[in-house]
């Protein structure tokens, strides 16, 4: 895994990229070992086949929470809604987004999106909310 990250007062961002070995530390500590996310051509065929392996989805999604985290250490992340669009590729470079959308005190809702860096894609998107720990 690799990333770069940014910060704004209203935004978070980081660029990341997933790795085969991300993907199968991810598969060993969870057991989710579907072949999609270690076999090129597992799923599929004609138009409806993956083309190259796919990150877990939730190893994705992981990036909002830690990104938050890093930003504003001792931040806890309290729920998150989430809605997979596309694929994400292994070795993919992917933009990592969280906006804030309303604070109120320490409770804080984020926008939280993952596209790909190439394209712009949207391949996860969802709202989070954060307890943010006091100033």
């Amino acid at each position: 895994m690799s990333a770069t990250s940014s910060t704004r007062a209203d935004a978070l961002r980081e660029r990341r990229t997933f790795t085969a070995d991300d993907c199968a530390a991810f598969a060993r500590l969870t057991g989710d070992e579907n072949p999609i996310h270690f076999d090129d051509g597992a799923v599929g065929d004609g138009e409806n086949r993956l083309r190259g392996r796919a990150v877990h989805g939730m190893l994705a999604a992981s990036a909002f929470g830690a990104l938050l985290a890093r930003a504003r250490p001792g931040t806890v992340y309290a729920s998150q809604e989430l809605k997979f669009r596309e694929p994400v590729r292994v070795d993919e470079e992917l933009e990592i987004e969280l906006k804030l959308v309303k604070r109120s005190g320490t409770r804080a809702r984020y926008e939280t999106v993952v596209r790909k860096v190439k394209c712009g894609t949207v391949c996860v998107d969802g709202h989070a909310l954060a307890l943010l720990p006091e100033e």
